[in-house]
């Protein structure tokens, strides 16, 4: 990964760290199309090149639905490409499989929407190549970093408008917030009593003789 590039990521990341409360091992949320882009590109260390992009330790997951269009994938390719969807299903059994609790397989998009949910509480990045995937969940869920692979390039995808509008609202409370806080403060504040006027003590004056002791 070029240096420049390395940097851009860098501050990138810094940004959901800070915002959103990233930390290690991110949390990669793999679909499908993500996977088979892994054996398509024949990367060697698929998480090492993960872990490279998001200058981090990760923990790879996948749904269960993600893996069930797997499954749909060898059994509906000929024998040619079965053997692509067998390497590409060794590869994902050794992910962490992340329960949907989805009884009956849905679509990846419909379960990674389930699972990421509004708000990404769960601080996942979502790796994926399916176009309509990305730009659905970009468009979606703010604090939500994106790998997809162009061509056989990983790219961190830069911040949606909806992530940058997110953290300036944050920005904005945390300052209003302090405001208020410096508000009450002040209001808080007990007011010094004045001090009382300095009495400056009389000057004793020298008495004269008294005329009715003098002879």
């Amino acid at each position: 990964m070029r240096q420049k590039r390395a940097k851009a990521y860098k501050r990138l990341l810094h940004q959901y760290v800070m915002h959103y409360g990233f930390r290690e091992p991110w949390q990669v949320l793999i679909d499908n199309t993500f996977a088979d882009s892994l054996v398509r590109y024949k990367v060697e260390d698929p998480m090492k090149q993960v872990g490279t992009v998001l200058d981090a330790k990760v923990k790879p997951m996948i749904t269960q639905c993600c893996m069930e269009a797997l499954y749909a994938a060898e059994r509906s390719s000929n024998d040619d490409d079965r053997a692509h969807a067998r390497k590409v299903i060794a590869l994902a059994k050794g992910w962490e499989r992340r329960m949907c609790n989805h009884k009956q397989a849905l679509e990846p998009g419909v379960c990674l929407e389930s699972v990421i949910g509004a708000t990404n509480k769960h601080r996942y990045v979502l790796a994926a190549d399916d176009v309509k995937v990305r730009r659905a969940r970009r468009a979606a869920v703010p604090g939500l970093p994106i790998l997809h692979y162009s061509s056989s390039v990983l790219v961190l995808e830069p911040m949606s408008t909806l992530t940058e509008d997110d953290i300036q609202q944050r920005r904005n409370g945390a300052s209003a917030v302090s405001a208020v806080e410096k508000a009450i403060l002040k209001k808080e504040q007990p007011k010094q009593a004045p001090e009382p006027p300095s009495i400056r003590p009389k000057r004793k004056r020298a008495k004269g003789p008294n005329p009715l002791s003098c002879a």
